[in-house]
């Protein structure tokens, strides 16, 4: 191709016509419109200097056709408009820039062979993916696909390959291999042979007891037995235990409270074990000899663990495992180290989740220790969130999924309305207490109300402020309570009286004494072997009429079936201590109908408390933890006021409230809750100690617990 040459004269001439068409287009494109230019471009008038005209109220027609406007043919749409009243609304920002919302596809297991997707929102492309699966069921009612687990691999996959805007939140990969593995597993449990177990323990076995035991033995010995309250979870450990008796020695981690019952146990259903190979450790000067079976508590176990780090148990048994739900603690740490080298572990609990399924992971770790980690079950089952100072794992999310999940790996668990069909019925009663007998309106009440008011957004004084109130309030109920206790002992029934703080238990104790009823008490300072003897009393003697309980001293480990009414005079935060302190009486070698009545007054801590124990049961009730106890379905009746009564408990009242004038207005937290001492630990100091700072654990108080409560309570 020729070479074309240009002189000096015509390339500058070109240059001049280039930069003149730039300047014409600049003109057009990024000229501001002028209104008075126009003006003089069609009457050739003189400029107006200072026009003030806006372009909307500019009337003239505009004829220049450069400033003329253009049609709109932009692609992106018209330029956006101000909505103002009786305006058709623009569009939104996403439309307007085309950018579509995400469309998130969750899935979840709702049954061993069956997950469900759901999908926040219609999407047709989706849905043809979906037509495309054989096992693909429709739920009209619920609007959600659900699929054979075999399936789950290739729907994903097809989901992914799609060109869409969807988001899909998968099943963890540990828990689908869990599922995937159990499909072409045989029913093992029912081939199991119970045989080799002592005859003695096997022949008092219910069917259920039977199963549970199989069960355990069908995960080689390492489950959580989580059958509800008087069941037999002893039963059951010990029938596993002797099962694997070459793995022996044996360690039992009980509570102290019920650490004799376990020896008794063993004496009376496996008499096949001698009495010198079953070791009560007592303190820390004791020593393990060559024995086959060791009973240890909890807090004796934490002050010597390096005594059993040195010993190594292949079978072991951790007794109301729920109080290991803190991994922080120095009682988990010495439970983990202690059986580091256990072949065989089982763990028993009535109410294994006490209040939320984050309290189950370090229980399940414990027998499962490649389960998942601490992280992916907190966002999983946990409803788990990133907030600024770390993640927040207080909540609960696919509930049904894990219900799945504990069953299929670890845990057994049936109610008493699954199992015991003969048991006598469970009757709940509420009384709301007689608003003449609670000073509700004094001026002591209402500067508490302010002061809570103003404490209110001060952190960790949210936990003090809402105990002094609940200290408070049972001060301001107690003459109700004991009007309602006078009237009970009138009767001469046989009942089980449950408080929580020790002037309370106290002034019950002198109403008893003053008409004369036999009782026995039972709190945080009684010991073990005085403890054992009390219940042996009230189960045995028909004059001893009352058993004076603290709520969290004595509502485990203990067996007063000779009683047919309980009696809450104060409520708790946790609703799984309450049901294990009713349980105290509903449950195997009970033959009547069991009444437990709950006392409640309205504009106390108790407005309260009810609602929050009620959210709890709800929510373990999600992970199939039923606490088997309904509150929002129990009968209500309000306290009667008799004639001569006000006598009577003014009489009573005079000497109680004589004496806790002494009392400070703080709740002595260690008097009330603390375990008993060992009597054989000649240390003056109880085995189990609760501080002031770890009251938050304690009464499982969080910040949400805190903030859904109703500070005005005047």
């Amino acid at each position: 191709m020729a070479t074309v040459r240009y002189t000096q004269e015509e390339i500058e001439k070109k240059r001049l016509e280039a930069l003149q068409r730039k300047q014409q287009i600049q003109s057009k494109v990024k000229s501001p419109f002028d209104p008075g230019k126009v003006q003089r471009n069609q009457n050739k008038q003189l400029p107006i200097k200072n026009f003030s005209q806006s372009a909307s109220t500019f009337q003239r027609p505009i004829t220049d056709p450069i400033l003329r406007p253009e049609p709109n043919h932009s692609r992106i749409g018209p330029m956006r408009t101000y909505k103002t009243n009786n305006r058709y609304t623009p569009m939104t920002s996403q439309k307007f820039f085309g950018i579509n919302s995400v469309i998130t596809g969750k899935c979840y297991m709702i049954t061993n062979e069956r997950f469900a997707i759901e999908i926040s929102s219609y999407l047709s492309s989706v849905i043809e993916v979906f037509k495309t699966v054989n096992s693909k069921i429709y739920d009209i009612k619920t609007k959600i696909w659900n699929f054979h687990l075999k399936d789950y691999d290739n729907l994903i996959k097809k989901l992914l390959e799609l060109q869409s805007n969807l988001s899909i939140i998968q099943i963890p990969k540990s828990v689908l291999q869990i599922f995937q593995k159990n499909l072409n597993l045989p029913n093992e449990i029912s081939s199991i042979d119970l045989s080799p177990i002592d005859a003695t323990l096997r022949d008092m076995l219910m069917p259920f007891q039977q199963e549970g035991i199989c069960y355990g033995i069908s995960k080689n010995g390492c489950c959580i037995i989580a059958d509800d309250m008087g069941l037999g979870k002893t039963l059951q450990a010990l029938g596993i235990a002797y099962y694997f008796k070459d793995s022996w020695p044996l360690l039992i981690v009980t509570p102290s409270s019920v650490r004799y019952q376990w020896s008794e146990a063993i004496y009376n259903f496996l008499p096949s074990i001698p009495a010198h190979y079953v070791h009560q450790f007592m303190n820390t000067k004791d020593f393990i000899s060559d024995v086959k079976v060791v009973i240890v508590s909890y807090d004796i176990l934490v002050r010597t663990v390096e005594i059993f780090k040195r010993r190594d148990f292949g079978f072991v048994i951790l007794d109301e495992s729920h109080i290991l739900k803190n991994n922080k603690t120095a009682r988990f740490n010495a439970v983990q180290s202690a059986v580091s080298n256990a072949r065989h572990i089982i763990l028993l609990s009535g109410t294994p989740a006490l209040s939320r399924p984050i309290e189950l992971y370090t229980q399940v770790n414990l027998v499962l220790p490649n389960f998942m980690g601490f992280q992916e079950y907190g966002i999983r089952y946990c409803a788990g969130e990133k907030k600024l100072f770390g993640w927040d794992f207080t909540g609960s999310s696919n509930m049904q999924e894990l219900q799945l999940l504990l069953k299929s790996t670890c845990m057994i668990r049936r109610l008493k309305a699954d199992v015991l069909n003969q048991l006598p019925s469970k009757i709940r009663k509420v009384i709301i207490l007689n608003p003449a007998f609670i000073k509700v309106g004094t001026k002591e009440m209402e500067d508490i109300s302010k002061d809570l008011e103003r404490k209110v957004s001060s952190g960790l004084e949210h936990h003090n402020a809402l105990l002094q109130y609940y200290n408070k309030s049972s001060f301001v109920r107690l003459k109700a309570v004991c009007k309602h206790v006078t009237q009970l002992f009138e009767t001469k029934q046989k009942c089980l009286i449950y408080a929580h703080h020790q002037h309370v238990l106290d002034a019950i104790c002198d109403i008893a004494e003053s008409m004369e009823i036999g009782y026995i008490k039972i709190d945080g300072r009684t010991n073990s072997i005085r403890r054992k003897d009390l219940v042996n009393n009230f189960q045995n003697n028909t004059n001893c009429l009352a058993a004076i309980l603290s709520i969290t001293a004595a509502n485990a480990g203990i067996t007063l079936t000779a009683a047919q009414l309980v009696v809450f005079a104060e409520l708790f935060w946790n609703p799984g201590i309450l049901c294990q302190a009713e349980d105290r009486v509903h449950r195997i070698g009970q033959n009547s109908n069991v009444v437990i009545q709950y006392l409640v007054a309205k504009q106390t801590a108790d407005d309260y408390l009810w609602s929050l124990i009620q959210r709890k049961i709800n929510i373990l009730c999600q992970a199939g933890l039923n606490q088997n106890i309904i509150m929002d379905e129990v009968e209500m009746t309000n306290q009667i006021l008799k004639e001569n009564d006000q006598l009577k408990i003014d009489f009573f009242m005079e000497k109680t409230l004589k004496k806790n004038l002494k009392l400070d207005d703080k709740m002595d937290i260690s008097d009330e809750i603390n375990e008993d001492k060992s009597l054989e630990n000649n240390e003056q100091k109880r085995e189990e100690e609760t501080p002031i700072k770890d009251i938050k654990e304690l009464l499982n108080l969080d910040e949400e617990d805190l903030q859904n409560c109703d500070w005005n309570f005047s």
